[in-house]
């Protein structure tokens, strides 16, 4: 079990949610249970930024002799799919309760996350 903590930002986000709401991510790497594990963040954004970084290591772990491995959004919806669960429970203060976020929602969260990073970059 991980946890990963950093200093919160708010920005805007959904209804009564910001986009650095309290996340836990819960993710199964195989069938097997003992894979299960969750890790802690204090914003979406660091989330997404521990699934990219899994993903990450999972390429550089099976091209050990690359210098350098590109990808796009696909290939890390493929990795998503092939685990066997990946959720995420987000924290929203106006129910003061977490909501449960499944694949489909982290992966289009991926797609924005990956646009304002490219937007960040060129600016």
């Amino acid at each position: 079990r991980g946890e990963e903590r950093a200093s919160r930002r708010r920005v805007g986000g959904e209804r009564g949610m910001a986009d650095e709401s309290h996340t836990i991510l819960l993710v199964q790497y195989n069938v097997q249970l003992g894979s299960r594990c969750y890790h802690d963040f204090e914003g979406r954004s660091l989330a997404l930024d521990y699934l990219l970084g899994i993903y990450e290591k999972e390429l550089k772990r099976l091209n050990p002799g690359s210098k350098s491995i590109t990808y796009d959004i696909a290939d890390v919806h493929g990795y998503l799919d092939q685990l066997s669960d990946v959720a995420c429970l987000e924290f929203d203060s106006s129910l003061g309760a977490y909501v449960p976020r499944r694949k489909p929602w982290l992966k289009d969260q991926l797609i924005k996350h990956l646009q304002q990073q490219a937007e960040e970059d060129g600016e």
